[in-house]
C-alpha cells in the first residue's frame, strides 16, 4: 500500500476514534434509549442559525423520539450540520444526510389527535426496508404551510413544535435552491435546555 493511502487510513481511523458514539443498537433501539431517559430530561431546543434561532419544543408523546433527539444535541452531532432541502411548499429538511446518516431507526410513535399547525417538527423515514415506519434517527423537517403539513401527520412522527423563530424557517425556505437544494445551505448548532 502507498503511503497516501495509509495515511488516508490513519487519518479516517484517527477521526472517527475521536468522535463521540452517536450510534445504538439497531436491534435494541427502544431498550438504549429507555436506560438513557433519565440523562436526558431536556424538552427545549434552540437550532442557533446565521439567520437567527429556532426555539422548538418537543413533544413528551413521542418519548422515544425526544430522547433521541435530546441525547444526538447534548452529544455534538447536530453541530455543524445544515438544512440541506427546501421542499417545496411543505417546509425544510435538516440534519445527518448521506455519509453523515446514523444506522439505526427509531420506533414509530404516531399520536392519533394531532391538528395540522405551522412549525411543526416531524421525522424523516426510509421507505426501503422500513415496513414498520421508523424513523430516521437524525434528519427532520420542520413544517412552515400548514395545508401542505396535513399528508406529514399521517407518515412521518411528529415529535415537536416551533416556539420562536418561524420568521428565521421561512428566511431558510425562501434561500435561492434547484431542484430542492439549496444554494448556499444554511448551517446550524443546536443546543437543549
Amino acid at each position: 500500500m502507498s503511503k497516501p493511502y495509509l495515511l488516508f487510513f490513519v487519518f479516517v481511523f484517527v477521526l472517527t476514534a475521536c468522535q463521540p458514539d452517536w450510534k445504538l443498537n439497531p436491534n435494541k433501539v427502544k431498550d438504549e434509549l429507555i436506560l438513557v431517559q433519565n440523562e436526558h430530561p431536556e424538552n427545549q431546543v434552540i437550532i442557533e442559525t446565521r439567520l437567527g434561532d429556532i426555539h422548538i419544543e418537543l413533544d413528551k408523546r413521542t418519548p422515544l423520539h425526544r430522547i433521541n433527539f435530546i441525547r444526538l444535541v447534548k452529544m455534538g452531532y447536530f453541530n455543524d450540520r445544515y438544512f440541506y432541502r427546501n421542499i417545496y411548499d411543505s417546509g425544510i429538511q435538516g440534519g445527518g444526510e448521506y455519509f453523515d446518516r446514523l444506522d439505526y431507526l427509531v420506533p414509530a410513535e404516531y399520536i392519533d389527535d394531532l391538528k395540522p399547525i405551522r412549525g411543526t417538527i416531524a421525522m424523516a423515514r426510509y421507505d426501503e426496508g422500513n415496513p414498520l415506519k421508523s424513523s430516521s434517527p437524525s434528519e427532520f423537517f420542520i413544517i412552515s404551510n400548514t395545508e401542505e403539513a396535513k399528508p406529514y401527520y399521517k407518515n412521518y412522527v411528529v415529535f415537536g413544535k416551533v416556539t420562536k423563530g418561524m420568521d428565521v424557517v421561512d428566511a431558510i425556505k425562501n434561500e435561492r435552491s434547484f431542484d430542492e437544494k439549496p444554494v448556499n445551505p444554511v448551517k446550524f448548532t443546536m443546543k437543549a435546555e
